[in-house]
């Protein structure tokens, strides 16, 4: 299997008030290709940082990051845009990228059927539930047709329940979308 991401020796500190904060220190590990990988420790540690700085929002102080691939991203809150309909939230993706071609209108109602969302597409995120808004979500990430996902505590609002079977869904999408 092919490496897709490549981290060696990640530094990332932050200037605070009172000194410097060290959020990464010498962070190093590769994920190939269909591997599903969690980085796991006390908050505060780092995670989310890392994550940010492997998907280029944020900016490293030193180390190498190699990307082989499209990377999509999914943050602890659904983000979804309360005045736009389901259907548009999937949407808003391709819409930034100029990429709302016919094949990918296709391929995103073709996610909403069999992720089981296609019937409340013309509803708005107001309307579903907790688990179903992390689905339109994921949704809305797969629609870019990333080959690696990063995931951020994305289920993290949700009860226990909702989060166990949330994450079984999304690590069937996963397997079934295969993505990295």
């Amino acid at each position: 299997m092919k490496e897709v991401i490549s981290v060696k020796n990640v530094n990332k500190t932050y200037q605070a008030k009172n000194g410097e904060v060290v959020a990464l220190d010498g962070i190093d590990f590769t994920v190939r290709q269909g591997e599903f990988i969690a980085i796991i420790g006390p908050s505060g540690c780092g995670k989310s940082t890392l994550l940010s700085i492997i998907a280029g929002l944020e900016e490293k102080n030193s180390g190498e990051i190699k990307i082989n691939g499209e990377i999509g991203y999914m943050l602890q809150k659904d983000s979804l845009l309360e005045w736009r309909t389901i259907y548009h939230n999937v949407m808003l993706g391709l819409e930034i990228r100029k990429a709302k071609t016919k094949e990918n209108i296709e391929y995103v109602e073709n996610l909403l059927r069999k992720y089981h969302l296609y019937e409340f597409k013309d509803k708005y995120p107001a309307q579903l539930s907790g688990g179903m808004r992390q689905r339109v979500a994921l949704i809305r990430t797969l629609a870019i047709r990333p080959n690696i996902l990063l995931l951020d505590e994305a289920f993290s609002a949700l009860d226990y329940q909702t989060r166990i079977l949330v994450t079984k869904d999304v690590y069937q999408i996963l397997k079934n979308e295969n993505i990295t």
